[in-house]
């Protein structure tokens, strides 16, 4: 017979035995269930690309606090200006899908009560279709929970079992702006989430989404329904946004496309969820304001066409992006803001820059259109100012066939040969150090064509117009020596793509001066030969690669001024994704045109979870982290080095670099460039 302490000791035994065994099972339920989530959309043998729906959008904002900073901000101006403090729109659209691109949208019939009908916050709408199952959520930022590689950045809890479901929830390791957190109801059979909820926040704006996903086949990738909350503070400033979508509607017939009070009543007919009393009582008060505004008395509407002129069409395109289509969308054109200082950049050695930029465009068909860009910049340290246009006609896009036209005024170029050759005439007749003998602003004129033979080769020929003017006139024409030099040259390029369009990229460049065709000052030959590569990496890092040399060959003893083509300086900013990379950032700008050749080399790797992300408080706004290494030779300068290091949040880029000139001379600089509402 057992004894009562020989009981109580076999049932320690049995419970001490059973906690690890449940604490291991609960562990391969979670493991379990993770990898049927993770698996789950290549079970589906179906592509989401180029699939297309109908959906109808509903949002609604409340402007809980507003003040004059609202107005700066993209496509709020007529929040700011609006008596109306709650605004509704509606909007029925074509959805195209796509496995790792933005969804792309047609609008059949759109309305709301703000000014000529606009939309609020208009890049929201991508987060009303998210790829779940895709690396990223929304296009290019947000890790999302449901995908593999992801993983690493989220911690994971099957909290709670109904039947064949299961609620899952996840929580970011580190409290980064690219990590969301939240819920899922899961099939545990077979992976399919039902739906989910997925909060976040990103670009200064904090949302919530609650998404209802297909039930099965390739409408299981994609959402049936979705609510999306968003709070927004800027400054004093807050809005409340809720959108709501609803897909797989009825069809309209093609070609549909109504706007304003039309759209309104083709809506009542449409609408999948009738508007609540709220919703309605909004259309009534603008309903109410717009009849107002019709009776007013004719001297009351000579006052508001002014106050409109004034603040609705100067204000609004001077403080925000000017856009617009015409031609039925075949043509378009966008102006970045006149007079917004979140337009400013600055470096160590440039100083303050303005920049402004415009661009158009017009689509002849599919495979043809015209193209224009111009990127203007002004130098408050050097009180120069740049511009760049380039007028491409594309007259095959397939075979990337273009011909270019390209107008640069960007560089207050230096070079020594013109007074190293007064020099050794002169003697010390004068004296050098206070003549301004050294600048000239370059401009330059190219007309070229290319063409892709295939994926492997393309080619570019051109012919290139130079012109160099001395800053200080009369001191050139004191020692009798011209204000102004020109060449004109032929230019070849082969483009060399060994692993096609997605590997490293060779270019051979080859240039040579018309002398004797034309009156020219200068007679050159020039060869360069370059290397880079961008490897996207997952979980949106990425590596850049570069490197080249270059040299002039026939001419170079008289040869006044030096320019090459893959080794100059950018003084227009172009931004987080444009310049920085493959950069000098502290090479003064006179050894640009210095050297008869250059050997260069420059790497830089993007990671949104590097450094300062592990960091609370700073992490949780950082965006993306870079680091740079870059290595240079000239004939003057045997061995330069340059480090930095950079990072980008909702607010500005900014980078830190340090130079090292033959390991003995250093310098350190700074460089950022504003971001605020970059992406919207």
């Amino acid at each position: 017979m057992i004894t009562k302490m020989a009981r109580w000791s076999l049932l320690a035994a049995l419970f001490l035995a059973f906690i690890p065994q449940a604490a291991s099972s609960k562990e391969r339920l979670d493991t379990l269930v993770l990898n049927r989530i993770f698996n789950y959309r290549s079970s589906i043998d179906s592509t989401i690309e180029g699939y297309r729906t109908q959906a109808y959008l509903k949002f609604r904002v409340k402007t809980n606090r507003r003040n004059a900073a609202l107005l700066c901000v993209p496509h709020l101006y007529t929040v700011a200006r609006n008596k109306q403090k709650s605004h509704l729109g509606e909007t029925y659209v074509s959805l195209t899908f796509h496995e790792s691109q933005p969804t792309e949208s047609e609008i059949h019939a759109h309305t709301s009560t703000l000014r000529r009908h606009r939309t609020v916050l208009p890049d929201i709408n991508g987060y009303l279709t998210p790829n779940i199952y895709h690396m990223t959520l929304i296009s290019d930022h947000l890790y999302s929970p449901f995908h593999h590689r992801n993983k690493r950045y989220y911690k994971y809890t099957v909290k709670q079992i109904f039947g064949t479901n299961a609620n899952v929830e996840f929580h970011p390791r580190v409290n980064n702006t690219q990590a969301v957190s939240g819920d899922a109801l899961v099939d545990i059979e077979t992976g399919r989430i039902i739906r989910c909820t997925i909060l976040g926040e990103f670009d200064m704006v904090a949302f919530e989404i609650n998404l209802t996903m297909g039930q099965e086949g390739l409408a299981s990738l994609l959402p049936a329904s979705c609510k999306l909350k968003t709070k927004f503070s800027f400054l004093g400033n807050q809005l409340r946004c809720i959108y709501e979508a609803t897909y797989g509607v009825k069809s309209l017939p093609a070609g549909t496309k109504v706007e304003g009070l039309q759209a309104r009543e083709l809506m009542d007919t449409l609408r999948p969820i009738p508007l609540t009393l709220e919703e309605k009582s909004v259309y009534a008060e603008y309903d109410s304001l717009r009849r107002s505004n019709v009776t007013d008395t004719t001297m009351v509407r000579e006052k508001n066409f002014i106050k409109d002129f004034l603040w609705d069409v100067i204000g609004d395109n001077l403080l925000n992006r000017i856009k617009g289509k015409f031609d039925n969308d075949r043509g378009y054109y966008r102006i970045s803001p006149i007079i917004n200082p979140l337009y400013l950049t600055y470096s160590h050695r440039k100083g303050l820059t303005y920049r402004l930029t415009a661009r158009a465009g017009y689509v002849f068909n599919e495979n043809s259109d015209l193209y224009v860009r111009a990127k203007l910049g002004y130098s408050f340290k050097l009180n120069h100012t740049y511009f760049d246009i380039p007028l491409t006609y594309t007259f095959d896009d397939r075979n990337n066939g273009k011909v270019k036209l390209a107008w640069r005024n960007d560089e207050l170029q230096a070079t020594s040969t013109v007074l190293d050759q007064l020099k050794k005439k002169h003697g010390n007749t004068f004296d050098w150090d206070t003549l301004d003998l050294d600048y000239f602003k370059h401009s330059r004129l190219a007309l070229t064509i290319q063409y892709d033979l295939n994926p492997y080769i393309g080619f570019e020929s051109g012919i290139l117009f130079n012109r160099w003017r001395s800053v200080d006139k009369e001191d050139f024409k004191a020692m009798g020596k011209p204000t102004f030099y020109k060449s004109t040259a032929l230019s070849e390029e082969l483009t060399l793509r060994p692993l096609g369009w997605q590997g490293p990229i060779v270019t051979i460049d080859y240039e040579r001066t018309l002398k004797g065709v034309t009156k020219d000052h200068m007679d050159y030959e020039r060869w360069e030969f370059d290397f880079s590569y961008f490897k996207p990496l997952p979980c949106l890092r990425s590596l850049s690669l570069r490197a080249g040399f270059g040299f002039y060959t026939t001419g170079t003893k008289n040869t006044y001024f030096l320019d090459f083509n893959n080794f100059r300086e950018d003084n227009i900013p172009g931004g987080w994704n444009d310049e920085w990379s493959g950069d000098f950032e502290l090479l003064h700008r006179n050894w640009y045109n210095s050297s008869h050749y250059y050997v260069r080399a420059n790497a830089s790797y993007e990671s949104p979870l590097l450094l300062l992300s592990w960091i609370p408080l700073i992490g949780t706004i950082t965006e993306n982290e870079r680091i740079y290494v870059s290595a240079l030779h000239l004939s003057q300068i045997k061995y330069y080095m340059e480090l930095g290091y950079s990072f980008t949040n909702r607010l500005l880029s900014m980078g830190i670099f340090t130079g090292y000139e033959e390991f003995k001379h250093f310098s350190c600089g700074l460089r950022f460039d504003f971001r605020l509402f970059d992406r919207w």
